[in-house]
């Protein structure tokens, strides 16, 4: 099997990296002749979240989008499966910050096989100097083996009621970071007239027609952060207004009816939620640590983010 490929100035490749980097120890890489996806799975223990379960972090992106010039060959339709540590690929990004050029290849035998990078940098007079670094590669994969691998699948998700664009990832991090010492755990409740709250909780609360804000309705497009509290007890609350909630397509539609299951004739959640019940908050609970985690993804510069 041959992998070479020359990086897009984005670094895209990289950046992905240390988006999974905080989700687990381990990514997966699949590179195949149209695309490269990524996955990563951190798993949940009853001592984790009262209950099993894991955060799961997966990507496909086109091959154009992350390489300029690229090159996969193999015996299996020319797909290669890799595992390696995160750590080990974000220690070598820091070299390329300012690379001119960033060329990646596999070497090595299976047993002890690397993604070597050759980063060429240019000093002020024009002078190159190359600097090369092996990441080791854990586990080269079968297409069985991979196929056995629940990180390369495409998570799987419940129908979702709500749909809203997020805030700036950058923004969410500022202020789940100041949550951490008031609770483990945050509420996030949101509803489809472009409202969404985050709120400390102590992990036991109980869902009554979604979580109630005590913000008012009529200051879209504010960030409004509240503290409250009785006794000892803090809790603290950030309302954002003025959100957007993109519109499901009738085949997105179609297709997660079919995928849960349910009877033709019955409306979708998200329509008779969106006919019936807009300004009602839908609610999730989540372990703030968790949360932090997903939004180390700030660091792809994401345009939009939709929170279902």
């Amino acid at each position: 099997m041959r992998l070479r490929a020359k990086l897009n100035r984005n670094l895209l490749f990289f950046k992905i990296a240390q988006a999974v980097e905080k989700i687990g120890k381990s990514v997966f890489i699949k590179f195949s002749p149209e695309f490269v996806a990524f996955g990563a799975i951190h798993s949940l223990g009853d001592s984790d979240q009262g209950s099993g379960g894991a955060i799961q972090c997966w990507s496909r992106v086109p091959v154009e989008s992350v390489f300029i010039e690229y090159k996969v060959e193999s015996t299996a339709d020319n797909e290669i499966y890799v595992e390696m540590k995160t750590e080990d690929i974000t220690l070598a990004s820091k070299s390329s910050a300012s690379a001119t050029a960033i060329v990646m290849r596999m070497t090595g035998k299976s047993s002890e096989a690397n993604m070597t990078f050759v980063i060429t940098n240019e000093d002020h007079l024009g002078n190159s100097r190359e600097i090369t670094q092996n990441v080791p590669i854990i586990k080269i994969l079968s297409a069985e083996g991979a196929s056995n691998t629940s990180a390369f699948d495409e998570p799987m998700m419940p129908t979702p009621e709500v749909h809203i664009m997020l805030p700036p990832l950058e923004q969410l991090k500022h202020v789940t970071a100041s949550y951490k010492s008031a609770a483990d755990f945050i509420v996030i409740s949101a509803n489809l007239r472009g409202v969404m709250t985050l709120t400390t909780s102590d992990g036991v609360h109980q869902f009554n027609n979604g979580f109630p804000t005590n913000s008012n309705e009529g200051d879209e497009g504010n960030l409004v952060a509240t503290r409250y509290g009785i006794a000892e007890k803090a809790e603290l609350e950030t309302r954002f207004s003025g959100l957007f909630n993109p519109s499901l397509s009738d085949q997105t539609l179609a297709d997660e009816n079919a995928e849960g299951g349910e009877n033709e004739q019955e409306e979708h959640p998200h329509l008779e939620r969106l006919r019936n019940r807009p300004h009602e908050m839908a609610s999730v609970l989540v372990r703030g640590t968790d949360l932090q985690k997903v939004l180390q993804s700030s660091c792809i510069k994401p345009m939009n983010v939709v929170c279902s």
